[in-house]
């Protein structure tokens, strides 16, 4: 007959030839509130935090030390407030007057980013008439709900794609958006609607690189294009550990970069030219940084920017690049320009 060790005749008899043979009998450990963030504690039911409050200039590329300071505020643990349930963040930015459209991706990027961790983003609008509504046609509202629990009507002036990570491969539906993204730029600024390969090209490459990064904190990368009148801007956002934070260095270049005090910035630029593998070895990864940097220094694209953990690149002008010392960004930013000329160099 089979014991059943549940029992008690059977249970002491158990634990007591367990303990004998090494083994400690299976204790459940009790549940410890502290172990979890303040806003998780189920046994605290409200939390008043301050709002964040954005400066007049947010522009990332030209102000960047103080909007980094502004998103890393967002995501601050200290900065969440609860209710009940409800766990949310209070941004105000009714006194910005300069925004630039990173700056607005990045944001979007950190909307999506905190909501998958239950936290919503409460927010207002630029008192300033004309910010407002170049923040609107920007589609940070693509995302977004009205106070009836209703979306907000899409941007006709920008293109938002979430694509996730840890894939291994694009999908089928993102090489068909990607590939007809790359179309509507071609006829915006040129008035035809034809393909683009090499761009459609770099696009592919930098997306299929950065979906395989499984083990970030965040699930997703943001897609961006911005239709001006007379270019695009493209934005791929990122906000997990960084390019820096990611890389496997081989031996001899981590020696050599130490003996020669090589600064960050260098070693993110040795990383285009695929100086240095991604930190899961794979043969496969970082063919993305050096098409990026190949298509700037072809003309394919241009304005080419990279903001990543403490390093500014501006390929456009490298005077301009720089180590941010003070505010350190948590993810990746690439943003670069396609015009008319671009593509005509392309085709």
């Amino acid at each position: 007959m089979k014991k059943n060790y549940k029992k008690i005749k059977y249970k002491k008899w158990h634990d007591k030839r367990s303990h004998k043979i090494g083994k400690k009998p299976k204790k459940n450990k009790p549940y410890d509130p502290n172990k979890l963030p303040i806003y998780k504690n189920s046994r605290i039911e409200f939390i008043k935090a301050e709002p964040v409050i954005a400066q007049k200039n947010i522009c990332l590329l030209s102000e960047t030390h103080k909007s980094l300071e502004f998103y890393r505020e967002l995501r601050r643990e200290r900065n969440i407030s609860k209710m009940g349930r409800n766990c949310f963040v209070q941004m105000d930015i009714s006194k910005v007057e300069e925004f630039d459209y990173s700056s607005i991706c990045v944001l979007i990027a950190i909307i999506r980013d905190l909501k998958s961790k239950g936290i919503s983003l409460r927010g207002n609008y630029p008192d300033n008439l004309e910010c407002k509504n170049k923040i609107i046609e920007s589609g940070i509202l693509t995302f977004m709900y009205d106070n009836n629990g209703k979306p907000f009507k899409k941007s006709e002036k920008s293109d938002l794609l979430f694509i996730e990570k840890g894939s291994k491969m694009l999908t089928r539906e993102d090489n068909i958006r990607i590939s007809k993204t790359v179309t509507k730029v071609v006829k915006h600024l040129t008035g035809n609607e034809s393909h683009l390969p090499k761009l459609r090209t770099i696009l592919l490459e930098i997306c299929g690189n950065s979906i395989e990064w499984a083990e970030t904190y965040n699930k997703q990368w943001l897609f961006g294009v911005k239709y001006d009148d007379d270019k695009a801007i493209f934005t791929i956002t990122d906000v997990g550990k960084g390019i820096l934070k990611t890389l496997n260095k081989k031996f001899k270049h981590k020696l050599r970069d130490t003996f020669l005090m090589k600064q960050d910035d260098e070693i993110l630029q040795g990383a285009f030219i695929k100086k240095y593998g991604s930190s899961s070895r794979k043969v496969n990864r970082n063919k993305g940084l050096p098409s990026i940097k190949n298509g700037s220094d072809i003309g394919i694209i241009q304005n080419l920017k990279v903001v990543t953990n403490n390093v500014i690149l501006h390929y456009d002008n490298e005077f301009k690049s720089e180590l941010l010392d003070k505010h350190e960004f948590r993810g990746t930013l690439y943003r670069w320009e396609v015009t008319a000329n671009t593509i005509s160099k392309a085709s």
